[in-house]
């Protein structure tokens, strides 16, 4: 998805959920340690959170999207391309 700046009206690209998962290092799990970390916090399996950040499915709690957007910095709006 991408999105004008308005200070210089450059068109930049959000980062998406994503984006996120596939910007991260493969070195030392970083990926691995993130979705376990967003699966215990949520209470579902690590599959699931897998989902989320790899195949674009939106979980239906609310409080997942929250944490979500708290471990990744990006807003909710943001997290998946429509």
């Amino acid at each position: 998805m991408e999105e004008r700046d308005k200070r210089n009206s450059v068109k930049v690209k959000k980062m998406t959920l994503k984006d996120y998962y596939t910007s991260l290092p493969n070195a030392s799990h970083p990926k691995t340690d993130l979705i376990n970390e967003v699966a215990m916090e949520t209470g579902v399996s690590a599959a699931t959170v897998r989902n989320w950040f790899l195949y674009g499915m939106r979980p239906q709690n609310r409080k997942h999207i929250e944490v979500l957007v708290s471990k990744t910095g990006i807003p909710a709006e943001d997290l998946w391309e429509d």
